[in-house]
C-alpha cells in the first residue's frame, strides 16, 4: 500500500500550468500506461482517447469515446470504445457492450458499496493531500481534492478521480496503471494531434529581426478558479549579422534583458547560432531543419523505456498569433522550438514562456514588454563596466544604509575589489575600482548593506568590456 501511495502522490501531484480557466487542466487527450513496483516506475504504453458523441442509456447521458493503445502512434495501435457519465453524483464507465466497468459515488468521502474493474465489493476512500506547503495544517478536502477509490484491502486496485474536473486521472487493475498527462504542454500536444499541424524548423529571418520572450509565473485562484500571473523577465533576442567561425556559417544574436522581481538589467551579449545544410546549433542543441509533426511513442534508453511526446500547435499573446513545437519527456521541463527563429526554450514548473513581440522579415507583430521601476523594497538597478579597471553598481534605497561592495574572483572566491559606502534614499551610484578585473570575464558583485530599519544582500555578476 506504501509504495501504492506513493506513485499515487508523485502521479497526481504533476499538474502543469498555462491555462486560462482551471477546468482546462483536464482537456488532455494523452494517457501513460506503466508498471509501479518495488519503487520502480516503467513505462509499457501509451493511450489516446477520441470523444465522439453523447449518448443516453438507461436515461442517463454518457459520454462515448474511443481509446488507441501503442508504443509508437505512427505504428499499430489497439482501438476500443467505452461510455462514461458523471451523473447525480455517480461515475459509470461501460465498455463496447455497455457493460459496467466502474459504478461509484465520486463524491462521498465514505466507505459505499461500488464497482471497479466489473466487480462488486465495499469501497474504500483516501483523500490525496497535493499540497505543496508546509507546515501542513489538516487536510480539508474540497471538489478539487484528489480521491482514491479502492475495494477494501485491495489498495493497489485503484481509481483516482478529481470531483469538479470531472476527470478519472488514474486507474490501476493491480497490475499497470493508466495515467492522464495532465498540463498544458500536454494540451498543446492534444491540439497539433487534433488539427494534424506541422511546421518546419527552416527559419527564414533578415538582419534587425528579433522577438521578445517574455517569462511569466502562473496559478490558479482558489477563489475564480481563473489563472493569475506575475511577470518575471524577459530577454529580447535580435539578429544582427553574420560571421564565419571554423568554416562554418554562424547567427550573430544580441540579447538583452530584465527580470521584473529583482529590478536587474541584464545589458547586451552576443551569442553565435550555426548553422549548416541539415540544421542549426544553439549551444549544445542541435535543431534539424525538418517538418515537425505530432510524434508520441516510447524510446529506449540505457535506463529503459521512456518517453517522447511531440506537437505543433499555436499561441496567441496581445494578437499575434504564432506556431511553436512542443516536446516533452519524462523530465520536469517543458520543451519548445520557434518555427520563425532560432531560438529554442525550456519552461519549467510554473513558469510560463510566451513570445510578446517578434520582427520577422521587417514585419512587426505583437506588443515588446518594457522595464519597469521598482520602489517599494532595496533593488539593484544596474552593473556595468563603462571603464577600465571600474564596476559601476546602480542599487535604489527606500532609506539610508551602510554598504559595503565586494567584486568577486569566480575561480578563487577572493575579493579582488571592494567599496564601501553610505546610500541616500532613492537612485544610488557607486564606482568600485579593480586593477584585477579582465576584459571579457565574468565575475561576482556581492552587495550587502545595513539601515536603521533593515538589512541584507544582494549578489549579481557582471562581464568586463573594457
Amino acid at each position: 500500500m506504501k509504495q501504492a501511495l506513493i506513485a499515487l502522490l508523485l502521479l497526481v501531484n504533476c499538474f502543469a500550468y498555462g491555462q486560462s480557466s482551471r477546468s482546462e487542466l483536464a482537456e488532455s487527450k494523452l494517457f501513460v500506461r506503466a508498471t509501479y513496483f518495488e519503487n520502480k516506475n516503467e513505462f509499457i504504453g501509451l493511450q489516446t482517447r477520441k470523444d465522439l458523441a453523447d449518448t443516453v442509456i438507461d436515461k442517463v447521458k454518457y459520454r462515448k469515446f474511443q481509446t488507441a493503445d501503442f508504443t509508437d502512434y505512427s505504428d499499430k495501435q489497439e482501438i476500443n470504445t467505452f461510455y462514461e457519465a458523471y451523473a447525480n453524483g455517480f461515475y459509470r464507465l461501460l465498455d463496447s457492450n455497455r457493460k459496467i466497468i466502474h459504478n461509484i459515488n465520486y463524491l462521498t468521502d465514505k466507505e459505499q458499496t461500488g464497482e471497479i474493474f466489473g466487480k462488486q465489493s465495499k469501497i474504500s476512500i483516501e483523500l490525496i493531500d497535493t499540497r505543496n506547503s508546509f507546515p501542513k495544517e489538516s487536510l480539508i478536502p474540497s471538489e478539487k481534492t484528489p480521491r482514491k477509490y479502492y475495494p477494501k484491502g485491495k489498495p493497489d486496485v485503484y481509481l483516482v478521480i478529481i470531483p469538479d474536473l470531472k476527470s478519472l486521472v488514474v486507474s490501476s487493475n493491480g497490475l499497470f496503471y493508466t495515467k492522464q498527462l495532465m498540463g498544458d504542454n500536454y494540451n498543446d500536444i492534444t491540439k497539433g494531434l487534433q488539427n494534424n499541424f506541422s511546421a518546419s524548423a527552416k527559419f527564414d529571418i533578415q538582419v534587425g529581426d528579433e522577438i521578445q520572450l517574455f517569462y511569466r509565473r502562473k496559478w490558479y485562484s482558489d477563489t475564480t478558479n481563473l489563472a493569475e500571473y506575475e511577470d518575471k523577465q524577459f530577454k529580447n533576442l535580435k539578429y544582427t549579422g553574420d560571421t564565419i567561425i571554423n568554416d562554418t556559417k554562424n547567427l550573430r544574436i544580441e540579447v538583452d534583458g530584465y527580470n521584473y522581481l529583482s529590478g536587474s538589467y541584464d545589458h547586451p551579449q552576443e551569442f553565435f547560432v550555426s548553422v549548416t545544410d541539415s540544421g542549426y546549433n544553439v549551444g549544445h542543441q542541435f535543431v534539424s531543419f525538418q517538418d515537425y509533426k505530432t510524434e508520441l511513442k516510447l524510446i529506449d534508453t540505457e535506463k529503459g523505456k521512456d518517453l517522447f511526446l511531440q506537437g505543433v500547435t499555436f499561441d496567441t499573446v496581445n494578437g499575434n498569433t504564432y506556431p511553436k513545437i512542443v516536446q516533452s519527456r519524462n523530465d520536469p521541463y517543458r520543451y519548445y522550438l520557434l518555427p520563425f527563429f532560432p531560438m529554442p526554450f525550456i519552461e519549467f514548473g510554473n513558469v510560463q514562456g510566451i513570445v510578446t513581440y517578434s520582427k520577422i522579415k521587417g514585419i512587426e507583430k505583437g506588443k515588446r514588454r518594457e522595464r519597469t521601476y521598482i520602489t517599494d523594497r532595496n533593488n539593484i538597478r544596474d552593473i556595468a563596466n563603462k571603464k577600465k579597471n571600474e564596476v559601476e553598481v546602480l542599487i535604489y534605497f527606500v532609506d539610508e544604509a551602510e554598504v559595503e561592495i565586494e567584486i568577486l574572483d569566480p575561480n578563487s572566491e577572493q575579493v579582488i575589489g571592494r567599496a564601501k559606502s553610505k546610500s541616500k534614499k532613492g537612485l544610488n551610484s557607486f564606482v568600485v575600482h579593480s586593477v584585477e578585473i579582465a576584459k571579457n570575464n565574468q565575475y561576482t558583485v556581492q552587495i550587502r548593506y545595513d539601515g536603521k530599519d533593515s538589512s541584507g544582500s544582494f549578489s549579481n555578476s557582471v562581464t568586463i568590456k573594457y
